[in-house]
């Protein structure tokens, strides 16, 4: 039978079993009082029963005894399995009655010496002595990082059987590969994939919000173990190097990696212990920044399959192109992460139980501390290397013999530092590292598009400086170019884009107390400044739902993504049908004839009118100026 027909079977056998056993382990979990109460740190407002790792544990157990002998995979998965059992016990007792770090630790170290003991190790081809300290710290992290991500109602139990099913992906093709099937890692993988993907994924029936059961750490200490194991399993399932088999499993991860990161980083620079716990993850910040809880982590559960699929063109694209892609996707996620680093979601209560928002998002002074000018620039560096040698891989790739490869007397390795460090040198000369791009507009784009081109020819200047004209590649410059400066204007804007784009999707029918429903009157530029000022605030208190507008041409109109509703006439049943809590009147000159009337209806609506002006008010030192200001004048001609 084909690896995958014993993946499949796997997966329906464990995920059957975990369907059966949870409900009753809910029954037992009430009976006898496993449950978890909120607390301070925790994000759920409701008691909810614990112990469910015990249906996903008891399930893959039952699914390995039954297939393992039936496939003759007895020794590998046996102590693949120990090392889950381990985990298991000591995940019980810290639900019951608590453990300490050092426990934990302690039975992570045992685990990951029984899955070298079983033969598998980081980077198969590594000489022991390197691979055996990293195979160490990768079951560790990956262990602790699903673990922590287990923080709202369905994100581990998704993302741990997002990531089994692309590493069982990687065991499937890897049956096909005689090298890889001869050496009997295929099919245990496979094996072991399905087991957790079906557990995981037959979990979230219950685990989905609203949760049922919490699996505990009796649980998201094994998931986190099982896909551990399965990235380590299937790097030999990759035949195109052993760069690529490192990369492709790390992609299915990435979310995991990405959530230690930031509480990581974000707890140490606010001086708080990294151990303990607290509602500043990923999925927190997701829903600080404005959107639902259920919508928080469907977006991680998207990115974990992104991610995957990623990982997962490893085998059908050749290196140099899978190189581009983790460059890029490494960018990405360091962009999302820093964005949401900046969230403040420590000096911020939640208000009104599970997935309601903080009422403050402004930039934690916490999170900028010990953050200087040097560690902006080198991170702004770091990300830029890669995206020049992605966008540099990705035009050698699509361009082919055109390359830099292909270029008489140009050694690849030389020839790729050379283009790295004379586009880097533009860069910086042309002050990409000294501007603030969360305010950064047309000015800011076209900086941007110059200095590449300007990159560009200093590219070709050094290449044929260095290696004679026949080096220069019309073709590969053009299409590194447009690589490049895509990637580029995607590192500096993308910060606004994700405020802008989580805009578009926070709650309008919030209780009054946590979000107002704004309607904007006008769509002139005062009233895209009030917009901006809006969204560029950060705040999740008040939510611009639309616009209203005098001029009957522009209603059904979309604005910003915003639609126009109607003439001023309108504005009281506007407010009455989209609860709306306040008006804001951005029209300066040039209809104040309406201002009383708009004011009227909001009054007889009962909603909340302010006037949206930009003014510019003389100041005296010592006296007070009666003045009411004049507008702010226009740019210089």
């Amino acid at each position: 039978m084909p690896v995958i027909a014993w993946a499949a079977a796997a997966a329906c056998l464990s995920g059957a079993a975990t369907l059966l056993l949870t409900p009753a382990m809910i029954k037992a979990a009430y009976t006898f009082d496993w449950v978890d109460y909120p607390q301070a740190d925790r994000w759920h407002a409701t008691p909810t029963a614990l112990m469910g790792g015990v249906a996903m544990y008891g399930a893959g157990a039952l699914a390995l005894l039954l297939l393992g002998p039936l496939v003759g995979v007895g020794t590998d998965v046996g102590l693949i399995g120990g090392g889950a059992t381990l985990l298991f016990a000591v995940g019980m007792v810290d639900d019951l009655w608590g453990v300490g770090p050092t426990t934990k630790l302690a039975a992570q170290v045992g685990a990951a010496v029984l899955l070298m003991a079983a033969g598998h190790v980081f980077g198969p081809e590594w000489p022991l002595w390197a691979s055996a300290p990293v195979t160490l710290v990768w079951v560790i992290g990956i262990t602790n990082a699903v673990n922590l991500l287990d923080n709202m109602d369905g994100l581990a139990a998704g993302i741990g059987g997002i990531a089994a099913v692309a590493l069982t992906a990687f065991a499937a093709a890897g049956g096909a590969l005689t090298a890889f099937a001869a050496a009997g890692g295929a099919l245990p993988a496979a094996l072991l994939g399905g087991t957790v993907g079906g557990a995981a994924l037959g979990f979230l029936w219950f685990n989905a919000k609203p949760a049922r059961i919490f699996m505990g750490d009796c649980g998201s200490l094994v998931l986190g173990y099982g896909v551990a194991a399965l990235a380590v399993m299937g790097q030999g399932a990759v035949a195109a190097g052993p760069g690529v088999a490192v990369l492709a499993p790390i992609c299915a991860l990435a979310v995991p990696i990405l959530d230690t990161t930031l509480v990581t980083v974000a707890r140490t620079q606010a001086g708080r212990p990294v151990t303990n716990g607290g509602q500043d993850h990923t999925s927190h910040r997701l829903v600080t920044l404005g959107l639902s809880e259920s919508a928080a982590v469907g977006t991680l559960h998207g990115m974990g399959a992104v991610a995957g699929g990623v990982g997962l063109t490893a085998l059908v694209v050749e290196p140099t192109l899978f190189y581009a892609a983790c460059a890029f996707g490494t960018v990405a996620l360091g962009v999302i992460g820093g964005s949401l680093g900046r969230l403040d979601v420590y000096r911020t209560a939640r208000v009104g139980g599970d997935g309601a928002p903080s009422v403050s998002t402004s930039p934690s002074s916490n999170a900028q501390a010990g953050q200087g000018r040097w560690q902006t620039v080198a991170a702004y560096l770091v990300g830029d290397g890669l995206l020049i040698g992605g966008a540099l891989a990705a035009a050698h790739a699509l361009v082919g013999s055109g390359g830099l490869a292909g270029a008489g007397g140009v050694p690849i390795v030389e020839g790729v530092l050379l283009v790295g460090g004379v586009q880097l040198a533009v860069l910086y000369a042309m002050g990409l590292y000294r501007r603030l791009w969360r305010h950064a507009g047309t000015p800011g784009i076209a900086r941007i598009v110059g200095t590449i081109l300007l990159a560009q020819a200093a590219t070709a200047g050094g290449l044929a400086l260095v290696y004679g004209l026949g080096a220069v590649s019309a073709p590969l410059l053009m299409v590194d170019g447009l690589i490049l400066t895509l990637g580029v204007l995607g590192s500096r804007l993308g910060r606004r884009g994700l405020q802008r784009g989580a805009s578009l999707y926070r709650p309008r029918a919030a209780p009054a107390e946590s979000v107002s429903n704004v309607l904007l009157y006008g769509t002139g530029e005062q009233a895209m400044l009030a917009l901006r000022a809006l969204r560029d605030a950060e705040e999740t208190d008040r939510v611009p739902v639309g616009f209203v507008d005098p001029d009957p041409s522009k209603q059904d109109q979309i604005v910003q993504g915003l639609p126009v509703f109607g003439g001023p006439g309108a504005c009281a049943d506007l407010c009455r049908e989209h609860d709306i809590d306040e008006v804001i009147v951005a029209v300066g000159d040039a209809a104040a004839d309406h201002e009383q009337e708009v004011a009227r209806q909001c009054a007889e609506a009962g909603v909340a009118c302010h006037s949206f002006d930009v003014r510019m008010k003389p100041l005296g030192a010592g006296r007070e100026d009666s003045t009411h200001g004049e507008p702010m004048p226009g740019p210089p001609a």
